[in-house]
């Protein structure tokens, strides 16, 4: 019950937050101005924004395939595919009571019965994906620091350090987690084997290097189409943007967008890219306009996930998520 509790708190703390960030942009434009963006955007680059969404759907169901075959657990991939887009749905629309992952996860272990390996193989692609977004990151910032304020290069940089910190300490992971398991922790035995069955089962896919590799050189293809989607997205709306910023803006923003005050990154994305396109020269409006785009295009490519749960694509969850994902953490 306290648990629960504590979630709701949470969901409405990020409400608050969030809408507040984002009440105060809109207070601070036209918008009008921005409405008008919107009407006139170009409907060719919109269905290759849409394309280039679902394409990255794929290219992340095909990584966390490879690792599951690292792993020894050979699942279709189409199978991966359909329960990716189901768990982009519950991340859209039910965030952080029932997040991506954790559907992920719920379904994985269903089907395997594995807990620790359906959690590790969520975390490493998910990885993965933070190591490509922060390298990209961090060469976009080398090209364009000569144009960003003091402040505002300090922010960024600080960023982009907090997020190589955090990826070394989650590539440890396995070395880490076995350590802690020689710590007097309450309820010793029991934490120690879920930790020691957690780290053991990442540990795996250091094991194979070269499909590591292959999911990693993914995780590159997908950030970058993520990176042109939103290139695309500007250009919709008739804006010239160069594509060096929208490389430092994208990862930026994501990397913000994971503080857990925000819900599902929102003011942290819009707070973003007013700053950094400003930097460029872009109104405020306009920053918005693109920034509210994306957002509704994941909108749209997730409710593809919300027709296939609905419709029994993968098996019905039926409400069992949240007491589920809770029960992997005793199993595992």
């Amino acid at each position: 019950m306290n648990k629960r509790r504590n979630r709701t708190l949470l969901v409405v703390a990020q409400l608050v937050v969030s809408a507040g960030l984002l009440l105060y942009l809109l207070s601070q434009v036209n918008v009008a101005r921005l409405l008008q963006l919107w009407g006139g955007v170009s409907q060719p680059l919109l269905w290759l924004a849409l394309a280039l969404q679902l394409g990255g759907v794929l290219i992340s169901s095909l990584k966390w395939w490879l690792l599951l075959r690292a792993s020894g657990q050979p699942v279709p991939y189409g199978w991966t595919v359909r329960t990716y887009l189901i768990g982009q749905f519950f991340s859209n629309f039910l965030p952080t009571m029932i997040g991506g992952d954790a559907v992920r996860i719920y379904y994985l272990n269903r089907r395997i019965g594995r807990p620790a390996i359906a959690i590790a193989s969520v975390f490493v692609e998910r990885v993965t994906g933070f190591l490509a977004l922060t390298a990209i990151a961090a060469a976009a910032l080398g090209l364009r620091a000569g144009a960003l304020s003091g402040q505002l290069l300090l922010g960024v940089v600080a960023c982009v350090l907090v997020a190589a910190a955090g990826l070394v300490v989650a590539f440890a992971a396995p070395w880490l987690v076995r350590l802690a398991t020689r710590l007097p922790l309450p309820d010793a035995l029991s934490w120690r084997r879920r930790l020691r069955s957690f780290a053991d089962s990442m540990a795996t896919y250091y094991a194979y290097p070269a499909a590591l590799a292959l999911v990693i050189a993914l995780a590159f293809g997908y950030q970058f189409s993520w990176v042109a989607e939103n290139y695309v997205a500007a250009r919709s709306l008739g804006l010239g943007v160069p594509p060096a910023l929208v490389a430092l803006m994208v990862p930026v923003s994501d990397i913000v967008g994971l503080v857990p005050i925000f819900f599902n990154s929102l003011g942290a994305r819009e707070g973003t890219f007013v700053l950094l396109l400003g930097q460029a020269g872009v109104p405020a409006e306009s920053a918005l306009a693109v920034s509210f785009l994306i957002f509704a295009v994941r909108l749209v490519t997730s409710l593809l996930g919300g027709a296939l749960y609905a419709f029994g694509g993968v098996e019905r969850l039926r409400g069992k998520i949240g007491a589920e994902s809770e029960q992997l953490g005793r199993d595992s």
